[in-house]
């Protein structure tokens, strides 16, 4: 019996997690980590399933903002928190790039690239975790002020990220007064990272009604757990 057939007759929640374990095993090939045996031992020692959250910016790095001067470094570490106990509360072990607002690469005089070496920054801490996906949290902005609407962006050479962005995108769909379309995005952190990631952008800070809910913890918390539902109806768990 083919490899292909037996993952076909598996049910759908257990093919799914060997689908995402194939990508820990990629991100532990990159980081140049991987043995069986060690794989193995990570396993065993784990209680549950590995989300890493990541809240984009922080530190130096405020990202963009609405009217009022409300800073997206803010907003995503808010609901990024809050996912992190929607997901916790049903078992799934979390673990956070960032806490509180401090980026992962500080801001050296006269050296360039801080941005860059953030996102790197990231990337290695989520492979070091064996997670089985990523989740980076931010908010858009956009010239015209009539867009709105969250929207969940993956990898387009990543299957398993393009059915967890959707899963997650359904659930965002739920809440939102304007259903949007997860869709292929070319982010650094869905592109290097070796994980099966998304990227989440949950709305526009340049539409003032939206940005209006994105600065409310209730707004906040129902993003959040639109988001951990999604994820955890993907891996069914």
């Amino acid at each position: 019996m083919s490899l292909v057939l037996i993952l076909l007759l598996l049910p759908p929640g257990f093919r799914r997690f060997l689908l995402a374990l194939g990508a820990l095993v990629l991100a532990s090939l990159l980081a140049g980590a991987f043995s069986p045996s060690g794989l193995i031992r990570s396993l065993i020692a784990e209680t549950g399933p590995v989300v890493v959250v990541d809240p984009g910016h922080g530190g130096v790095d405020g990202g963009t903002s609405d009217q009022e001067g409300t800073l997206e470094k803010d907003i995503n570490l808010a609901i990024a928190l809050r996912l992190r106990d929607h997901l916790r509360a049903g078992g799934v072990k979390v673990v956070m790039t960032r806490t509180t607002d401090t980026d992962l690469s500080p801001f050296r005089p006269g050296k360039s690239g801080r941005h860059r070496r953030d996102l790197a920054a990231r990337i290695e801490k989520a492979r070091n975790t064996r997670a089985v996906c990523l989740i980076s949290i931010h908010c858009d902005w956009a010239g015209d002020k009539k867009r709105r609407g969250a929207v969940v962006f993956y990898n387009p050479r990543n299957n398993t990220g393009k059915e967890l962005a959707c899963a997650i995108q359904e659930e965002l769909n739920r809440i939102q007064a304007v259903p949007q379309k997860a869709a292929p995005g070319n982010f650094f952190i869905l592109n290097q990272s070796g994980l099966t990631a998304v990227l989440v952008e949950a709305g526009f800070l340049s539409h003032p009604e939206e940005a209006r809910l994105l600065g409310t913890p209730v707004y906040q918390d129902r993003l959040a757990r639109a988001i951990a539902n999604g994820i955890r109806g993907y891996f069914q768990w």
